[in-house]
């Protein structure tokens, strides 16, 4: 599966279709939740496009099969001691038609050795998103942190994974 799924990094010029499949991913949630403040369905394209710029983070395509279904955007805080190496997932987003078929995962997969010296990686999910809370513990996170109750319908939850760079690690161990 990973030959056919591929990570593209977003241009400027490229927000308006990045936006579009944002809306489409993310609508159904809004639909449900109704959550005016914090739904990427709700962002503007200017928005968009100022995150796609930001020196502080990497946004990208998801491409499947040579088509665009998805994005997710990596980001970090630049000269801050307390945050070095860490690294946050938001948002990750696929389009419903190709939802459920392993692709996020991949994804996930794919971020991690794409920034090899992460030592931590957060993102926040909807709590009531079961399967998204799911897919997450699956890829190596756990849930931290306080829940924040955004309306009577939906609350967030942060979620952390730990990471050690395991060749590093052994090359020391070796080294010995």
């Amino acid at each position: 599966m990973n030959d056919l799924i591929k990570l593209k990094l977003v241009t400027e010029d490229e927000a308006e279709c990045l936006h579009r499949l944002q809306v489409e991913a993310f609508m159904p949630l809004y639909e449900k939740y109704q959550d005016d403040d914090t739904s990427p369905a709700k962002e503007s394209l200017k928005r968009v496009t100022e995150k796609i710029i930001e020196e502080n983070s990497d946004f990208y395509f998801i491409v499947f099969h040579g088509e665009k279904v998805g994005g997710v955007r990596v980001r970090w805080h630049q000269g801050k001691k307390v945050h070095e190496n860490v690294n946050w997932i938001s948002p990750i987003f696929i389009i419903p038609k190709f939802q459920n078929k392993g692709i996020a995962s991949t994804v996930i997969e794919q971020l991690f050795g794409f920034y090899p010296n992460t030592i931590e990686w957060r993102l926040d999910t909807i709590k009531q998103e079961t399967g998204n809370c799911h897919l997450y513990e699956k890829c190596g996170f756990v849930r931290v942190g306080e829940d924040i109750v955004v309306n009577e319908k939906m609350t967030l939850v942060g979620y952390v994974k730990n990471c050690i760079n395991v060749r590093r690690f052994d090359s020391c161990l070796f080294a010995i």
